[in-house]
């Protein structure tokens, strides 16, 4: 699709919705000139762009219920819940080898969110900036999630998930494209409610006060951010596709089933609608 664009919003094990979405674009390929992940959304997008069919749904909703994956142990011994070693080491080195031939040489754009610890902002790293990193140190630093995780060095600077400074990175799209698709892991209608358990981060953050106050504005910006979702859906230039609430999972969600039933709805969602979306990739936005 010519200049096309989509975003992918993260949540940790939501995004096995998104993996779902995916896996129909891939068989259908779909394809987009860029795509934007933030957190779990940059990771489900590494796979499509290598485009590794049943790759996310092997990641997302079959080894989460390997103990290796994720656990208070992993917390207490490694400082992340989620064990990144494993997710962003043995994963796609061994388990279910990431094919990054194929990520690079796919013409798209490909930018991954993350926070800067020291001035509370969102900073965008390109595919370019993305292969000096290394795919996985800048997947691993946009889906470290605060308080849950270790900060990420990169070239000297800190980085955590980027859904704390842009969780839904529309405005940015719409700044390279005139219409972008959005694929949301939460139902519509839903809002994001202030952080519960403050003290704890302003205690753990008090060193980083430009993060900390990003960190608790994070409800206002993001639901304000939905707000204009609205708006832009409404002007034809955003396409968002969201999951319904009956299927609607912790970031951390145990159940295999679950995950499982979200991975499906989001395949069979996007199957229902795909004519709709191809209409809107192939008309030009209304001004």
């Amino acid at each position: 699709m010519k200049n096309s664009c989509i975003i992918l919003e993260g949540g940790g094990l939501r995004g096995a919705f998104t993996g779902g979405v995916l896996e129909y674009f891939l068989e259908k390929e779909l394809n987009f000139d860029r795509v934007i992940g933030v957190s779990a959304g940059a990771c489900t997008g590494a796979s499509y762009l290598s485009k590794q069919k049943g790759r996310n749904r092997k990641i997302n909703v079959e080894y989460p219920s390997d103990k290796r994956y994720m656990g208070f142990r992993h917390l207490i011994t490694s400082g992340s819940y989620f064990n990144m070693k494993f997710i962003f080491g043995e994963i796609p080195n061994r388990l279910v080898p990431f094919d990054e031939k194929a990520f690079f040489k796919n013409r798209a754009e490909f930018d991954i969110l993350t926070t800067s610890l020291n001035t509370g902002n969102s900073v965008v790293f390109s595919k370019k900036e993305i292969e000096n990193i290394g795919v996985d140190k800048a997947l691993v630093a946009s889906s470290s999630i605060p308080l849950l995780s270790q900060p990420v060095n990169i070239e000297g600077q800190l980085f955590l998930d980027g859904g704390v400074s842009d969780s839904i990175p529309v405005r940015y799209a719409l700044s390279k494209h005139s219409k972008a698709v959005v694929i949301l892991t939460r139902p519509r209608g839903y809002r994001k409610e202030k952080l519960s358990n403050q003290l704890i981060f302003k205690l753990a953050f008090r060193k980083h006060p430009e993060f900390l106050e990003t960190l608790l504005k994070r409800n206002e910006e993001y639901n304000k951010t939905l707000d204009f979702c609205d708006q832009m859906e409404r002007e034809g230039k955003l396409f968002i596709i969201a999951p319904s609430p009956e299927f609607s999972i912790g970031r951390t969600e145990k159940s295999f089933q679950k995950r499982e039933s979200l991975y499906n709805h989001g395949y069979t969602l996007i199957q229902s609608v795909f004519e709709n979306l191809q209409l809107f990739l192939n008309q030009d936005a209304i001004h």
